[in-house]
């Protein structure tokens, strides 16, 4: 069994998560995009680059992920809470509600280390604006799972010799409602 050292450096982007999770930091994962219906490519392409230039101007750490929501797929990004504790966790869902508001979005999704919830931030979306909806705990790595987001290892570089993480995976986060 790998220690968590090596776990670590084998760049399973997962293993970060799992880190800030047991040091009790909040995560969020949220998008710019709208469908089709709403928005260009080009707008969505806009909109996404405008707001990880707005994130990491407010400090936080933030990875490129892909979310899956209501059947689709859309670019969104994994925000890291700037420390420990629920100050710091309230203070990351405050401003990626703000966020979510702006770009018009349904909901944005928080885990608080020990469950997830969406929060919506529109009227016409799940859950509906300013309710909560609980989603249960992250599962990692369940692809059969609704509401997943994807995260790929930091490189595709072709792995050291020793290292056992594949460069193509993909890491899945998901929740179930109920679960």
């Amino acid at each position: 069994m790998l220690s968590l050292k090596q776990y670590m450096l084998e760049g399973n982007p997962l293993a970060r998560l799992h880190k800030h999770e047991q040091e009790g930091r909040h995560y969020a994962v949220l998008s710019a995009h709208r469908p089709e219906s709403e928005a260009t490519p080009a707008q969505n392409k806009a909109n996404h680059a405008e707001l990880k230039k707005k994130l990491t101007a407010q400090g936080y750490a933030h990875k490129e992920v892909e979310g899956h929501w209501e059947g689709g797929k859309e670019k969104s990004i994994m925000v890291h809470a700037k420390g420990k504790g629920d100050e710091h966790g309230k203070q990351l869902l405050h401003d990626v509600k703000e966020h979510g508001r702006h770009y018009n979005q349904d909901s944005v999704f928080h885990h608080n280390t020990k469950t997830a919830k969406f929060h919506g931030t529109n009227e016409t979306g799940f859950p509906g604006k300013g309710k909560t909806e609980p989603i249960g705990v992250t599962k990692y790595n369940r692809p059969e799972e609704p509401n997943q987001t994807e995260t790929k290892p930091k490189s595709d570089r072709p792995l050291k010799k020793g290292r056992t993480s594949k460069g193509s995976a993909k890491f899945t986060t998901a929740s179930k409602f109920g679960k």
